[in-house]
This record gives structure tokens, sequence and C-alpha cells, in this order.
């Protein structure tokens, strides 16, 4: 609920209590603005709904920390999904942040002050001076057009459904999409012994661990992490898929295309196409497993030329089989394939989320989805946005990039919240 002490317009409504929306809250509990935060179900939504049972952060706890936290007791531990949540979690109630759960915003329209007015539900409005979207752009599974003509007896998942191997029917799973999630998905139906077919894509992909530390943490401290988009010499990289890679097992480790076909997958090119049971894919397996170890040399070669340039002392690289560059051309996939003559009854469309933005009706919404705005300052004045991919820089849509984020945006925040309250009277 609301403070116990407002009266007509609170400061700031915080829109998403995920970690973004806890680091802006904690920036601007520090700050003494009124403000409360408004989740759609609980604490870390996103993060118990669409992540399968398996699922470990993909950057180290060194890296996950939020305003006010401690050091991590073991700063190289990867957090499964629950131990993830349950941070959270604690995090919200130890620094006794005003987050209200089960509060889902349907509207966000301009109260004609230079406010705005904010739905909960079908009929509660709360009015705020300014309004922070901390809801993320992984709000609405994308799925690939050519699914609607998948036959209705194979079951159908997204990476937002799938949870447990056990939940699918018995047989093969055709996984669509090759980042993250359908890497790591692709793993987890290995690890239960299930047949695997992965429709891949163009991804990049990381070694986890490089010259005696995580990938990540090398990148971090290297200035990689803080790149604007005016850094970057072609802004098309602001376009490409998170890097393939994974926090499960004690240290996490390295996930390429050809370490899933060691394990036994069968790797096919882009899904293209269905008709029933009978699906065909491009012939370009072969370009996606170059492409996957070129972009794991070209991090290698940036974390050797940070360790030479700051005469950083620092061991060589450990063998990692699953780092080995393959021979591109030894990779051939079938261009079609019939699911029912592999005995293949799932499929999981890993192929990405989108942005929800529906409930806000205000200018800054484009043809496309996105929204508009200036390292997270939409055009509507007292609109900001934090947790959006290079929102101000290459970190800004991962966890690392709350702490800088949120100092940015509550500040901004605050300094308007001060300059727009009533004077008291004298």
């Amino acid at each position: 609920m609301l403070p116990s002490h407002h009266v007509g317009v609170i400061d700031a409504v915080v829109i998403g209590a995920g970690h973004a929306g806890l680091a802006v809250s904690k920036r601007l509990v520090d700050a003494g603005i009124e403000h409360v935060v408004l989740e759609r179900g609980d604490i870390a939504e996103t993060w118990r709904t669409q992540r399968w049972d398996s699922f470990a952060l993909n950057t180290p706890s060194a890296l996950n920390r939020l305003p006010g936290d401690p050091a991590a007791a073991d700063p190289n531990v990867f957090l499964s999904r629950d131990a993830w949540i349950a941070e959270l979690e604690a995090y919200a109630r130890q620094c006794a942040l005003p987050v209200r759960t089960h509060a889902r915003v349907t509207a966000v329209t301009d109260d004609a002050r230079g406010g705005f007015v904010v739905t909960i539900g079908d009929e509660e409005t709360v009015r705020a001076r300014s309004v922070v979207v901390a809801s993320g752009n992984a709000n609405v599974p994308k799925v690939p057009a050519a699914a609607a003509t998948i036959d209705r007896r194979i079951e159908v998942l997204t990476t937002g459904t799938y949870r447990r191997p056990s939940q699918l029917p018995a047989g093969g799973v055709l996984v669509v999409g090759s980042a993250q999630s359908g890497g790591q998905i692709a793993e987890d139906l290995l690890d239960a012994g299930r047949e695997v077919y992965l429709a891949t894509g163009t991804v990049g992909r990381f070694p986890r661990r490089l010259r005696g530390r995580d990938t990540l943490v090398w990148l971090s401290e290297s200035g990689w992490m803080t790149q604007r988009p005016e850094d970057l010499p072609d802004r098309a990289i602001m376009r490409a898929v998170q890097p393939l890679i994974s926090g499960v097992g004690p240290r996490g480790h390295t996930l390429s295309l050809q370490a899933l076909a060691r394990r036994g997958a069968t790797l096919l090119g882009h899904f293209e196409s269905a008709d029933g049971y009978r699906f065909r894919f491009a012939d370009d397996l072969a370009q996606h497993v170059r492409f996957g170890d070129e972009a794991s040399a070209k991090i290698r070669q940036h974390v050797d030329d940070h360790v030479a340039d700051r005469g950083v002392v620092a061991p060589s690289s450990e063998p990692d089989p699953a780092d080995e560059a393959a021979e591109p051309n030894d990779f051939r996939s079938p261009t079609e394939l019939d699911l029912a003559d592999r005995g293949v009854r799932s499929v999981i469309l890993t192929t990405g989320f989108r942005a929800d933005y529906s409930w806000l009706r205000l200018p800054v919404v484009r043809s496309d989805g996105s929204v508009v705005h200036e390292q997270g300052r939409a055009p509507v004045d007292g609109l900001w946005f934090v947790g959006l991919l290079w929102l101000r820089m290459r970190k800004s849509g991962i966890i690392l990039g709350a702490m800088d984020d949120s100092a940015h945006v509550a500040a901004q925040v605050a300094a308007r919240g001060v300059s727009h309250r009533p004077r008291a009277a004298t």
C-alpha cells in the first residue's frame, strides 16, 4: 500500500519489482523520496515465471550487487533461479522498500498537471509526480510466424513455459534458437537423456573462464561493459542477442555448438518454416559455428590485450575443450526434417521476448513496440526507464548495470520531486 502519510500526489511510482526496480527504490529511500513500487505478481516475478528449474544466473555473484548490498560471501558462485529470487526478496525486506505486490499497472496517463495517473487493475488510481518504468523488455514471447503451421499434435512451448524435461511427452525435442536460453535448455534436456535437435542462429559465444578468472569479471574491469552506444564502431552490435554461456555448475561452464554436438545434439540451421510435422531449415549451420568461434576468439584477444596493457599478472588460460574452435565445414545438417519420423513430439521456441508497453499511454512508444528515451529519460517530463538493453551502456541490460543506472535515474527523480513539492506555509 501507499505510505501512511501519502496525501493526494506521491513523488514517484516505480513499476516493476525486479532487480532494476528494487535498485531504484533503494536509491529513492536513501534520498527520502516518497514512492511506491508496483509489481504485477510477486517480487522478481519474471525470474519466477519465465525461467526453467535448472536455470542459474550467467554472471557470478561478484557482479550481481545492488545498492547497499555487502560483497557476496562467495564472489565466484552462480546463483540458481530460486536462490536469486530469495536474495531479491531479502533485499526488499532488509531495505524496507515500499513494494506492493499483485498490483498490475493497466495504464499510465498524463494528469495534465505535469504529473501522471497510474491505474492499478480496473479502477484504482495513484497520482505521481514521476514514474520509473522498470518492467523490463522480456514480457511477451517472440513466436516465429512459421510456428502457426506446426501440427497441433506437437506440444509447443516457449522459454517462458518450459520448466523441466519431465513436463514434455516422451520422445525427441526440437529446440528452436541457440542463444543463452536455447543452449542451456538443450543441455538440460541432454542431461535428462532426451534426444535433442537444435535449430541454430547467428549467436556469439564466450569462454566461461580466461586467464584464471571468470571472463565477465575481466570484461567488467577492462571497460568493455561500460561501452556506450556512441563508443561502438557499428551500432548494429546493439541488436545482437546475448552470447552463449552458462552459469550451471560450481563455476559455470563454456557452452558451444560443437560441445552440444559432442554430447549428442543434432544441430540444424535456422528454422525457416513448418508444414505439419515437416520442418525446413536453412543451410547455414557452418556459418553459425564459425560466428560463435570468431566471437570467442575476439573476447580472448580482448582479455589478453587488457592483461598486457595493464601489466596484470595472470596465468595462462586453462584448456577448455568446449572453447576449441571447430572446422565449420565439418558440420552438415539436413534442411528438412519430418518430426514424426524422428519421434519428435515437442518443440521449444527459445526465440526471445519483447516488451509490452500497451499500458503506457504516452507518446513514447514506437510502432515497433520499443520506447523513446535518452539514457533512460523519456521525452515526457517525469518519465524514466531502467533495466533496458543499452539504456546507457553495454551492461545496462544485465544485473551488473542496475548499480549505475539506478543512481543515474534516481538522482533525476529526486531532483524533480524536490523541485515540484509544494512549499510549506511560513
